[in-house]
């Protein structure tokens, strides 16, 4: 049987609960429920950092970031570094990726033979039309809004498919593909063309609870969502901006559907691994927060995973409840094509887990942090809004998380102020346990969990 093609999808900042996939009655994502039905959910998967890059680098090397050296967005991928297009370049495979991939030296293209990143041709144009509406708001805030005025076909995220399928048609029947569309929706600020941007009614929109006057937080927290506009917002502002989250979502599923639709026509689709996930997610709403920062809360670091394909490959109509992470993608991937994984990879194949061979570890590991103190002291300069996070939610220091079925736990050596939360009674992590007497114990038990990995991934 001929290697399969391979299409790895991954959406910007979407967390894994904006998805009916995960329990969300608000949206409708029929082509990922279809693609759920031809393959695999994985209802607890996570990325090992909430930042773009190092989540991006950490995907295609199978590595986790302390190991790589990737911390943050401004960092590079070292040269001796290997990554999944790299390797599936030397078998054969032709490569292309397109759309916000962190190009450049940075590593996030690396190994793809063609590259079409947001700064170049129409994706550029469509950017910066995007910019222009940033610069005419009266204000500039986390949760801000606006309509883009171009069908959505054409615009940023439906251009970023159209090139996708434009280099499949470029590719020679005589070998196997891998594509890579790095789209780059919902990331914010919150832009969508109709009918997407009036898709959801904010009145219907469920918003997520928050937490009392005794939460226990660190105060950073508070300070973040001052800074970006949202501690104080008025509730409509909040309702509108979590439904054009929502309409973003639902715009990234129809343009899936372009795309499985075409793979279907030209008749590729029966030889086709799709695999859809995201770089990790967003507050949308969560501890009154939007946007993204130096925290590793589940809304920002459990994100959607489908991957669906042919049944010799993968199973299908499967849910996996188990732990895991996108370490375990590129030597997954590496399986499916018979190329043993190099032992340096941290993740591990799902092929002898989907055949009974063996379990999930159901422990997730990450690590935010190591910004540039200009960055975290210097408020303008350390001013992404509405792109990124304020200065106030960035920091220096490198915080880590150990996160099970039922515990949580983030560490920063040296902060007094850590947090552990009870999932199973509070899964919002609304209430942090860290300084309760009687959870000593959890919290010594999950500090050596840390420090086994952190000493164990190199």
């Amino acid at each position: 049987m001929a290697s399969p093609n391979i299409v790895l999808l991954l959406a910007d900042q979407q967390k894994a609960t904006s998805l009916g996939l995960y329990g969300n009655a608000d949206v409708e994502t029929p082509t990922l429920e279809a693609l759920a039905q031809r393959g695999v959910v994985f209802e607890s998967y996570f990325t090992p950092h909430p930042f773009c890059l190092p989540a991006r680098c950490i995907l295609m090397t199978g590595r986790y970031a302390h190991a790589i050296g990737v911390h943050g967005n401004g960092f590079t991928l070292p040269h001796y570094e290997v990554t999944l297009a790299e390797r599936l370049g030397e078998v054969g495979y032709q490569t292309g990726t397109i759309g916000h991939f962190h190009g450049g030296r940075s590593g996030g293209g690396r190994g793809f033979a063609f590259q079409h990143d947001i700064g170049k041709g129409i994706l550029s144009e469509r950017s910066r039309l995007r910019r222009e509406l940033v610069e005419k708001a009266p204000r500039r805030v986390q949760h801000m809004v606006a309509e883009v005025p171009v069908p959505p076909d054409e615009d940023l995220n439906g251009a970023m498919t159209t090139l996708g399928m434009n280099f499949v048609d470029s590719c020679s029947s005589e070998r196997p593909f891998f594509l890579h569309i790095a789209y780059m929706d919902p990331h914010p600020p919150f832009f969508a063309p109709e009918p997407y941007f009036s898709l959801y009614d904010p009145a219907d929109i469920a918003m997520p609870p928050v937490a009392g006057p005794n939460a226990d937080k660190p105060e950073a927290h508070e300070q973040t969502a001052r800074d970006g506009g949202t501690w104080n917002a008025d509730d409509r502002e909040l309702r509108k901006a979590l439904a054009v989250y929502y309409g973003m979502v639902r715009h990234l599923d129809d343009q899936v559907a372009r795309l499985v639709n075409f793979l279907e026509t030209r008749g590729l689709l029966d030889n086709t691994v799709i695999i859809y996930s995201s770089d990790h997610g967003d507050y949308a709403g969560e501890h009154r927060m939007f946007g993204k920062s130096c925290t590793l809360y589940d809304c920002l670091v459990r994100i959607p995973a489908v991957i669906a394909g042919p049944d010799r490959l993968v199973p299908q109509g499967e849910q996996i409840v188990q732990i895991t992470d996108s370490t375990n993608i590129a030597p997954t991937v590496l399986d499916w094509i018979g190329v043993e994984a190099p032992e340096n990879m941290h993740g591990r194949s799902f092929v002898p887990v989907w055949e009974g061979r063996e379990q999930l570890r159901d422990v997730a590991f990450a690590e935010v942090g190591a910004f540039p103190a200009a960055m975290v002291n210097d408020p303008a300069r350390g001013n992404n809004l509405p792109f990124g996070p304020p200065a106030s939610g960035r920091q220096t220091e490198i915080s880590t998380m150990v996160r099970t079925p039922e515990w949580k736990l983030v560490y920063t050596p040296g902060r007094e102020h850590n947090e552990l939360y009870n999932l199973r009674a509070d899964p919002w992590e609304l209430q942090n346990r860290y300084h309760d007497a009687e959870m000593s114990g959890v919290v010594a038990e999950l500090r050596q969990q840390l420090m086994d990995w952190h000493l164990s991934h190199h």
